[in-house]
Protein backbone atom coordinates (compact mmCIF):
# COMPACT_ATOMS: atom_id res chain seq x y z
CA UNK A 1 0.00 0.00 0.00
CA UNK A 2 1.35 3.45 -0.89
CA UNK A 3 1.09 6.34 1.53
CA UNK A 4 2.85 9.00 -0.55
CA UNK A 5 -0.38 10.87 -1.26
CA UNK A 6 -1.19 11.24 2.44
CA UNK A 7 1.64 13.71 3.02
CA UNK A 8 1.83 17.23 1.71
CA UNK A 9 5.05 17.65 -0.21
CA UNK A 10 6.76 20.73 -1.50
CA UNK A 11 7.62 20.88 -5.18
CA UNK A 12 11.25 20.02 -4.40
CA UNK A 13 10.13 16.87 -2.59
CA UNK A 14 7.74 15.90 -5.40
CA UNK A 15 10.15 16.60 -8.24
CA UNK A 16 13.30 15.41 -6.47
CA UNK A 17 15.30 18.26 -7.98
CA UNK A 18 17.03 19.62 -4.87
CA UNK A 19 20.48 18.66 -6.12
CA UNK A 20 19.88 20.34 -9.49
CA UNK A 21 18.88 23.55 -7.71
CA UNK A 22 21.93 23.40 -5.44
CA UNK A 23 24.20 22.76 -8.42
CA UNK A 24 22.81 25.86 -10.16
CA UNK A 25 23.08 27.91 -7.00
CA UNK A 26 26.70 26.93 -6.37
CA UNK A 27 27.94 27.45 -9.94
CA UNK A 28 28.25 31.10 -10.96
CA UNK A 29 27.82 30.21 -14.65
CA UNK A 30 24.73 28.02 -14.16
CA UNK A 31 22.96 30.59 -12.00
CA UNK A 32 23.10 33.37 -14.60
CA UNK A 33 19.63 34.39 -15.74
CA UNK A 34 17.95 32.91 -12.65
CA UNK A 35 15.97 34.12 -9.65
CA UNK A 36 16.65 32.20 -6.44
CA UNK A 37 14.16 32.33 -3.56
CA UNK A 38 15.00 31.18 -0.02
CA UNK A 39 12.08 30.45 2.31
CA UNK A 40 13.11 31.69 5.76
CA UNK A 41 9.83 31.10 7.55
CA UNK A 42 9.68 29.42 10.93
CA UNK A 43 6.11 28.13 10.98
CA UNK A 44 6.67 24.64 9.58
CA UNK A 45 3.90 25.23 7.03
CA UNK A 46 3.99 25.26 3.26
CA UNK A 47 3.35 28.28 1.10
CA UNK A 48 3.38 29.27 -2.53
CA UNK A 49 5.89 31.49 -4.28
CA UNK A 50 5.24 32.79 -7.77
CA UNK A 51 7.93 34.39 -9.88
CA UNK A 52 6.49 35.81 -13.08
CA UNK A 53 4.13 33.04 -14.27
CA UNK A 54 5.79 30.10 -12.48
CA UNK A 55 4.31 29.02 -9.16
CA UNK A 56 6.03 26.68 -6.70
CA UNK A 57 4.98 25.10 -3.43
CA UNK A 58 7.70 25.59 -0.78
CA UNK A 59 8.54 24.70 2.81
CA UNK A 60 10.69 26.49 5.35
CA UNK A 61 14.43 26.44 4.58
CA UNK A 62 13.98 25.49 0.93
CA UNK A 63 15.52 27.23 -2.05
CA UNK A 64 13.72 27.36 -5.38
CA UNK A 65 14.96 28.61 -8.73
CA UNK A 66 13.01 30.46 -11.40
CA UNK A 67 13.90 31.84 -14.81
CA UNK A 68 14.64 35.55 -14.99
CA UNK A 69 12.98 37.51 -17.79
CA UNK A 70 14.40 40.62 -19.41
CA UNK A 71 12.55 43.69 -18.15
CA UNK A 72 9.93 43.46 -15.42
CA UNK A 73 9.88 40.47 -13.05
CA UNK A 74 7.43 39.84 -10.23
CA UNK A 75 7.64 37.75 -7.07
CA UNK A 76 4.76 36.95 -4.71
CA UNK A 77 4.58 34.71 -1.62
CA UNK A 78 1.15 33.58 -0.43
CA UNK A 79 -1.21 30.87 0.79
CA UNK A 80 -4.39 29.76 -0.91
CA UNK A 81 -7.72 29.79 0.92
CA UNK A 82 -11.01 29.08 -0.80
CA UNK A 83 -9.42 29.88 -4.15
CA UNK A 84 -8.00 33.23 -3.04
CA UNK A 85 -4.36 34.19 -2.65
CA UNK A 86 -3.96 35.33 0.96
CA UNK A 87 -1.42 35.94 3.70
CA UNK A 88 0.85 38.34 1.77
CA UNK A 89 1.68 41.55 3.69
CA UNK A 90 0.92 43.94 0.85
CA UNK A 91 -1.33 41.86 -1.38
CA UNK A 92 0.78 43.08 -4.30
CA UNK A 93 3.54 41.38 -6.21
CA UNK A 94 7.07 42.63 -5.55
CA UNK A 95 8.18 43.96 -8.94
CA UNK A 96 11.67 44.74 -10.17
CA UNK A 97 13.17 45.45 -13.56
CA UNK A 98 16.42 44.03 -14.87
CA UNK A 99 16.96 47.45 -16.47
CA UNK A 100 17.29 48.97 -12.98
CA UNK A 101 19.86 46.35 -11.98
CA UNK A 102 21.89 45.93 -15.16
CA UNK A 103 24.97 44.94 -13.14
CA UNK A 104 23.22 41.75 -11.92
CA UNK A 105 22.86 38.52 -13.89
CA UNK A 106 21.26 36.64 -10.99
CA UNK A 107 18.68 37.82 -8.49
CA UNK A 108 18.26 36.60 -4.91
CA UNK A 109 15.18 36.85 -2.71
CA UNK A 110 14.14 35.72 0.73
CA UNK A 111 10.58 35.21 1.96
CA UNK A 112 9.98 35.86 5.66
CA UNK A 113 7.00 35.99 7.96
CA UNK A 114 6.39 39.46 9.33
CA UNK A 115 3.81 41.00 11.67
CA UNK A 116 2.76 43.80 9.33
CA UNK A 117 -0.81 43.07 8.40
CA UNK A 118 -3.58 44.42 10.60
CA UNK A 119 -7.12 43.12 11.10
CA UNK A 120 -9.60 44.37 13.71
CA UNK A 121 -6.85 46.29 15.50
CA UNK A 122 -4.51 43.29 15.81
CA UNK A 123 -1.22 42.67 14.04
CA UNK A 124 -1.22 39.50 11.98
CA UNK A 125 1.66 37.56 10.51
CA UNK A 126 2.03 37.65 6.76
CA UNK A 127 4.60 36.84 4.07
CA UNK A 128 6.99 39.44 2.75
CA UNK A 129 9.55 39.23 -0.05
CA UNK A 130 13.02 40.79 0.28
CA UNK A 131 15.51 41.41 -2.52
CA UNK A 132 18.98 40.46 -1.24
CA UNK A 133 22.57 40.77 -2.30
CA UNK A 134 24.34 37.53 -3.18
CA UNK A 135 26.34 37.71 0.06
CA UNK A 136 23.19 38.19 2.13
CA UNK A 137 21.34 35.36 0.39
CA UNK A 138 24.10 32.83 1.02
CA UNK A 139 24.53 33.99 4.61
CA UNK A 140 20.82 33.64 5.38
CA UNK A 141 20.67 30.26 3.63
CA UNK A 142 23.47 28.94 5.84
CA UNK A 143 22.48 30.88 9.01
CA UNK A 144 18.72 31.45 8.77
CA UNK A 145 18.18 32.65 12.34
CA UNK A 146 21.19 34.97 12.55
CA UNK A 147 21.64 38.71 12.58
CA UNK A 148 21.97 40.57 9.32
CA UNK A 149 23.67 43.55 7.75
CA UNK A 150 21.35 46.21 6.40
CA UNK A 151 23.36 46.53 3.18
CA UNK A 152 22.35 42.96 2.23
CA UNK A 153 18.84 44.28 1.48
CA UNK A 154 18.72 45.81 -1.99
CA UNK A 155 15.18 47.22 -2.06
Amino acid sequence: MEYDNLFIQSDIEKEGNAQIILDQLNDSELRKGKVFVFSNIQDGLWHFVRVNETERYMRDQEVQVFDLVEGENKIFAFLKALGDEVYNCTGDEFAFSTKDFSEYETFFFMVVKSAESEFAGRKLNCYKEFHLSEEGFFYFKDNPRSRYKSDWFIN
